[in-house]
């Protein structure tokens, strides 16, 4: 939430920015905490060159019997809590240390355990993943909280949702499909720069998929809330010598992609029941819609057949 989730009523409490060094020591204790309450417990590895941070996230997944709310306020010694009913997030607001009417807030993010690793893993270096999003979503793949799904071409421009085929939660495979270092994305990166250079090692990344007037419109409204994106694109990659040469390295086009994960993930048979089941849909449909409309026109027929006749009866003086 940005460290804004208490700054409004009821509450109106003061949630400064929290420094570089007291973040670490407090996402440490937090996380120790949270330890005698969840089975899994982790903190998404940060952006790098921040000088200061909003609030704490911090991602768990299967609590204990006997973890609630109030035992969590009460071990993180919390003025408050802010839980909406449906979301797996709750803030808590926690006194800023040598500060009695200053607050922290600390974010915790309860995940499924099937998903604990994959969101773990998307959610670390702040702005990564919007931004190695953009270089997929012109191939047909999309990653979101669950793994990494194909879009099923045929199917996305009439209902994105059911065009969604998920592939995998594996982080390792993802990266290696992404052509990708393992083991640097599993430490923070030295500087924005280096960031920036990992994102266009991807062989899936196109500078023409970062122009600004070709962005998606997801994409142009990140650009105003995540700085890490709007300096990548507007400032960072113009300027970047060589970019054009290394992304037209290897030639990929959306239908090779679709063949490769395909066949890299198992996905054939699946692939086609999809496309089966929604071409039968969508026959079906029209069948309906057809017979609706034949339905409606002798319906038509019938009643200016009636009108006519009526009229024809009223002039011959029947």
């Amino acid at each position: 939430m940005g460290g804004k989730a208490f700054a409004h009523p009821p509450h109106s409490l003061s949630t400064p920015r929290i420094p570089h060094t007291i973040y670490v020591l407090l996402r440490d204790k937090y996380i120790c905490v949270l330890s005698r309450f969840y089975q899994n417990v982790a903190s998404p590895i940060e952006a790098p060159e921040k000088a200061s941070y909003g609030d704490i996230d911090i991602l768990v997944s299967e609590p204990h019997p006997t973890t609630t709310i109030q035992s969590l306020s009460q071990a993180l010694d919390a003025k408050t809590s802010i839980s909406t009913s449906g979301s797996p997030s709750t803030s808590f607001a926690i006194s800023f240390p040598d500060y009695s009417d200053k607050y922290i807030q600390l974010d915790i993010h309860v995940c499924p355990k099937s998903t604990f690793t994959w969101e773990l893993f998307t959610a670390s270096h702040g702005d990564l993943w919007n931004l190695l999003g953009t270089s997929l979503r012109g191939f047909g793949l999309t990653a979101n909280n669950v793994g990494l799904n194909l879009r099923i071409a045929e199917i996305e421009h009439l209902d994105r949702r059911r065009s969604m085929l998920f592939l995998t939660s594996d982080s390792t495979s993802v990266l290696d499909l992404m052509g990708l270092d393992v083991q640097k994305y599993w430490r923070q990166f030295a500087n924005v720069n280096e960031l920036y250079e990992y994102v266009i090692s991807t062989r899936f990344f196109r500078k023409d998929s970062y122009v600004r007037e070709g962005l998606k419109s997801n994409d142009r409204k990140r650009m105003g809330k995540r700085p890490l994106y709007q300096q990548f694109v507007d400032d960072w990659l113009p300027q970047r010598v060589g970019v054009e040469e290394q992304s037209e390295v290897v030639e990929l086009t959306r239908e090779s992609v679709l063949v490769e994960v395909l066949d890299r993930y198992g996905k054939k048979e699946e692939y086609k029941e999809t496309l089966r089941t929604w071409r039968k849909g969508r026959a079906d449909l029209q069948a309906r819609q057809q017979n609706k409309e034949q339905r409606r026109a002798e319906a038509i027929a019938e009643a200016e057949y009636a009108d006519a006749w009526i009229e024809a009866s009223q002039l011959a003086g029947i």
